[in-house]
């Protein structure tokens, strides 16, 4: 399959799982495709973004991202995001389809015939309410125009999403919620004159109530100085609402919010005796109906033996959440937790029960809960024609916890281009199938993490890589040493790549530490051990496991880099956080050792 990316035909690329049928360019990085999903059998619009260049390794990072962040969204306006990911060199988001017609595409002399003044008001808030949604979550969405904006004949409204980063704000700043400000603003404008705002200095809105209304909001919208302007979409929001509950009702469909001064007045207005008599007896019905559910609960579920129960579906449900539901049966019970593999169950969930769902439960009953630890099969991404080090990502991302590096030369190609691997594309295998990647040869990058920064430089200096130091703080290695580095220690790269070196400044001091009681003095240190009975739920998720006799004296060294959220852990990495250096028991990429348990996926090792 040829490299994705903007550049290349996407029905080319993406024949095997998309039926491509338009294409348009978003930005000059992105390029958005309508296409018929293949394995789903339905419409999907596919973001490609190309990630080529030497800035390519820190876009795919903040495009991961706003992807994990966009997939937790839910907001009637926003595109839901269904996917995404790597994919030929070239990063992609795949979402639902909204039908409707782009305001890009409606702009122009009949665009009043459409939507009119009035109703680009509301247009914008709810616009702003989807804004909201995001920036209460510290995100932004940077893409807001005529091009990402669609309205339906129904009067629906639809943002597209888009995992692009977005452009930087105002004299080359981090984008912020006061540049999605200023695009609204500049969207209403657009909206109310019918076509692209001139230069010309005049306002399109009109001279009328309405006209004055839009001119000031886009003005405070749209203030040269961010500072001005309001803080974020919640602010705008506020704004754009006064100046519309001061104006008359539209008539138009494009109506999306409700007014709440009227919803107010209908709800002063005496009801109908007959419709008040209709709802009371549909209420008492409800109640009688919810009584009667109940009583057939507790004698479907219950049976004769007043104490007994049975097990509930808890496929699919957190450990803690199916130890809540165990715990609220009506019998004690002995819990214990199992890891497997599953492809049917998203890891770290539930993935079966013994006894099974609807098994009789007595009194101090063995329950076991099966907990996912990751894919049983695996789907070999394409690899070939990638640099190593993305290649390896996608690997990771797949679920590949081994993988080897073999070298041979090549013309014509970089050093560490991907040039064959085996599985090949597409095949579907174990997840500890290893694999083999067939790479142009170069220079490998040595592992350097431990070593002071000047024995790193002079490592990389003998290899003939130039080097780049950056500081780490709250790093738990000593002041000097290498935290970590990128590219990574066994990647393949050319004769002088930089190597940046991120070089620890030393431990944060910790103002309780001289506090804390010393371990061979504290009498919980012996004899606190477990008495035999499993515990009803996994132990509390801020308290680590018991290291086992012996390893609290002698605890291993923290050899490991620092945990950094977005970064992919496959099966048996190590990372250092707070103090504790942790095992990666199943990959994972935005789970915090924070969250480590008996069943979770990180493995407390040693402190530090």
């Amino acid at each position: 399959m040829d490299p994705l990316s903007p550049h290349t035909s996407g029905s080319a690329a993406l024949g095997r799982r998309f039926r491509v049928h338009g294409e348009r360019r978003i930005s000059g990085r992105t390029t958005l495709l309508e296409a018929d999903d293949l394995e789903t059998r339905g419409p999907v619009r596919v973001e490609l973004f190309d990630v080529s260049g030497s800035d390519g390794a820190e876009l795919v990072k903040d495009f991961r991202t706003r992807l994990r962040a966009f997939e937790e969204l839910e907001h009637p306006v926003l595109s839901p995001v269904l996917s995404g990911g790597m994919r030929g060199g070239s990063a992609y988001t795949v979402t639902e389809p909204h039908h409707g017609a782009w305001v890009g595409d409606l702009v122009g002399e009949r665009f009043r015939e459409r939507v009119s003044r009035r109703e680009a008001l509301d247009i914008a808030d709810v616009l702003l309410g989807a804004l909201e949604t995001l920036h209460e979550r510290d995100l932004v969405h940077g893409h807001i125009g005529p091009r990402t904006l669609s309205l339906a004949d129904d009067g629906g409204v639809n943002l597209l999403l888009l995992a692009t980063p977005p452009p930087p704000g105002e004299g080359g700043a981090a984008f912020g919620p006061q540049d999605d400000v200023a695009a609204v603003a500049e969207l209403l404008e657009t909206m109310v004159a019918g076509e692209e705002p001139g230069d010309d200095g005049d306002s399109p809105a009109g001279r009328d109530a309405v006209g004055e209304a839009i001119s000031a909001l886009v003005a405070d919208g749209t203030d040269p100085d961010p500072r001005r302007r309001p803080a974020d979409a919640s602010e705008y929001r506020a704004l754009v609402r006064r100046a519309a509950d001061a104006l008359p009702a539209p008539a138009g469909r494009h109506v999306a919010r409700g007014e709440p001064a009227e919803e107010e007045h209908v709800q002063d207005e005496p009801e109908p005796a007959p419709r008040r008599r209709r709802m009371l007896w549909a209420a008492l019905a409800l109640v009688i109906a919810l009584l009667g559910a109940a009583a057939l609960w507790a004698v479907t579920n219950q049976g004769s033996d007043p104490v007994g129960a049975r097990m509930p579906d808890l496929v699919g449900t957190t450990p803690s959440e199916a130890a809540d539901r165990l715990a609220e049966l009506p019998v004690p019970l002995e819990i214990s937790y199992e890891d497997v593999r599953s492809d049917d169950v998203e890891a770290g969930l539930v993935a079966s029960s013994s006894p099974e769902s609807g098994g009789e439960l007595s009194e101090g009953a063995d329950v076991r809960l099966s907990v996912a630890a990751g894919p049983l099969t695996v789907l070999m991404p394409e690899v070939v024609d990638s640099p190593e080090q993305e290649a390896r990502l996608a690997l990771s991302e797949a679920g590949f916890t081994d993988v080897e590096i073999v070298q041979e030369p090549a013309e014509g190609q970089p050093a560490g281009t991907v040039i064959g691997s085996d599985p090949e594309e597409g095949e579907q295998v174990p997840y500890d199938t290893a694999v083999v990647l067939t790479v142009v040869e170069g220079v490998t990058v040595p592992d350097l993490v431990g070593s002071t920064e000047e024995e790193a430089v002079g490592a990389l200096d003998e290899l003939g890589l130039e080097s780049a130091v950056e500081e780490v703080e709250d790093s738990a290695r000593p002041a000097g040493e290498v935290d970590h580095h990128s590219p990574g220690a066994g990647s393949v790269v050319e004769e002088g790549t930089l190597v940046v070196l991120g070089v620890s400044t030393g431990p944060e001091e910790d103002e309780d530490e001289e506090e804390e009681t010393p371990e061979e003095e504290n009498p919980r240190a012996e004899g606190d051990q477990d008495d035999g009975h499993t515990a009803a739920a996994p132990p509390d998720q801020d308290q680590p496991d018991e290291p086992e006799p012996g390893e609290s004296e002698q605890p291993e060294p923290c050899t490991s880099g620092g945990w950094s959220q977005g970064d992919v852990y496959p099966e048996g990495s190590r990372v250092v956080h707070d103090g504790t250096e942790y095992e990666a028991q199943w990959w994972n990429s935005d789970s915090s050792p924070e969250e480590s348990n008996e069943w979770g996926p990180w493995r407390p090792v040693s402190s530090c």
